[in-house]
């Protein structure tokens, strides 16, 4: 009796898992907030002079002249639809509007266009090594580096069963691609300089 209500446990929980993890994975977006420098990206029907994309400034505002009193800063995107509403609606009363935020991203190390990038909260970090133009022909997809709130984390992108497939990006994260390891590039060339060098001195020194 006891070995089968186990078992039945042991079933419910699988099939609960799927469930449990899309949920972790919601809430995990939603927990992941705006910081100064990300953009803003409003679009209010029949109102083109409040849509377009906004940066949010150092205060955690947005840099729009008429919403300049809507703080985005560390609040979930329910709270920032909200403050968003209650602003507009000083102009007008029932307020029809979209928005989306973009996070900005450093994408560096053996990608082909490094650079600062704004990206969707939706981002995974794969596809922002892609918006990088992808890795370059010595980068390293099992050794990507993403730097998030003073934590290096080393993610394997070859593994795409693994949890890292699927891992967004956050605001301000840095990520890094390494570099394949080359015996000619990285001993041989150095070695072959350092003797010439010596071999240079020496000839100077007998040249005396």
């Amino acid at each position: 009796m006891r070995r089968t209500v186990l078992l039945l446990a042991l079933a419910a929980a699988s099939l609960l898992a799927p469930t449990a993890r899309a949920a972790a994975q919601v809430a995990g977006a939603d927990s992941a907030f705006l910081r100064p420098g990300d953009l803003i990206r409003l679009q209010v029907f029949r109102q083109p002079e409040f849509s377009g994309e906004f940066v949010v400034s150092p205060e955690g505002t947005i840099q729009h002249p008429l919403l300049t009193s809507v703080s985005v800063v560390g609040v979930p995107r329910t709270v920032i639809r909200e403050r968003i509403r209650q602003a507009l609606s000083r102009f007008e009363r029932e307020p029809n509007f979209v928005f989306d935020y973009l996070y900005r991203v450093a994408v560096g190390g053996e990608v082909r266009i490094p650079n600062l990038y704004n990206l969707t909260p939706e981002t995974t970090v794969s596809q922002a090594i892609a918006a990088a133009g992808g890795v370059g022909e010595n980068g390293r997809l099992d050794r990507v580096h993403v730097l998030r709130d003073g934590r290096d984390l080393l993610v394997d992108l070859q593994r795409p069963d693994s949890d890292a497939a699927a891992m967004r990006i956050r605001s301000g994260d840095q990520i890094r691609v390494s570099r394949r390891a080359n015996v000619v590039r990285d001993f041989v060339g150095p070695f072959a300089s350092i003797l010439s060098a010596i071999a240079a001195i020496a000839t100077l020194a007998t040249s005396r």
